[in-house]
Parts: C-alpha cells; structure tokens; sequence
C-alpha cells in the first residue's frame, strides 16, 4: 500500500529533516525550499497534505497560499508551520481556510496528529493555532553529516 505524500515547503533544512523523520514512518515525504517549486509541484501533482512555512527568502509562503485559494481542497489540507506571526500575520493567515496552524518549535505528537487529521478530513476550524507541547529542535542532531 503506498503512503499518502505530503509536500514540505521550507527553506530550513534542519526543520525538513526533523519533519520528514517524524512523518516518514506513516508518509512520503517530498521536500522543497521555494515556494516557487511549490507552486509548480501543485499544479503537476496531487498532495495529501501541504506543510508551509511562510518566511523564505525568495517565494514566501503567503504567495503558496494565494495560489491553493483556487484548489480549497488542497487549501483545507495545508497545515501553515512556523515559527512567528505577528497579530497582523495570524488575521492574515487565518482569512485562508487552512487545516491548521502549528507553531515553531512543536511538539512532534501534535504535527503528526495534525498531518492525520488534516488528510483525513477538516476535523479543525479553519487556521486553528496548535501549539501545545515545545520541543527542543533536535534536527541538527539528525541532519546527516
């Protein structure tokens, strides 16, 4: 049976590493750096879910998300993970109908209950702020030498 396949858009390659080791048991994991390549990557290929971050250097996030706001199924499986939003950001972000947002640094139970839920449905409301449990970002301990 193959496993769903889940877009990473982020420019922090230790952040890719630690999300792709918690979700690669359960998911395929394609990662990307750009959210010009994540544009192109929607329009070619379907996705279970969509993790984004929104602060890259050259296509942020929020351009990501002007697009998926013509696919809102595709929209509705996008969990936005990141590390700030300023009050301004959050009202912005939240006017999208995304899955959820999960803040940086997470706990790895609630991104991966998030993926679950998210590609199983719209369990949350939409922009729900999941942000429970901290972890101390350990991907540079994973991120091979």
């Amino acid at each position: 049976m193959e496993k769903p396949v889940v877009l990473l858009v982020d420019d922090n390659e230790a952040i890719c590493t630690l999300i792709t080791a918690v979700l690669q048991p359960e998911f395929s994991v394609e990662v990307v750096s750009d959210g010009a390549v994540a544009i192109d990557r929607v329009k070619s290929r379907q996705y279970a879910a969509i993790l984004l971050d929104l602060l890259m250097p050259m296509t942020d996030g929020f351009a990501v998300l002007d697009v998926l706001a013509e696919r809102p199924d595709l929209l509705r499986r996008t969990i936005v993970v990141t590390a700030a939003l300023s009050p301004r950001e959050l009202t912005r972000v939240r006017a999208y109908e995304i899955c959820c947002i999960v803040g940086k640094p997470f706990d790895v139970e609630t991104l991966r209950s998030a993926v679950k839920q998210c590609i199983g449905g719209f369990p949350f409301k939409p922009g729900t702020l999941l942000a429970p449990g901290m972890l101390l970002l350990l991907a540079d301990l994973l991120r091979p030498m």
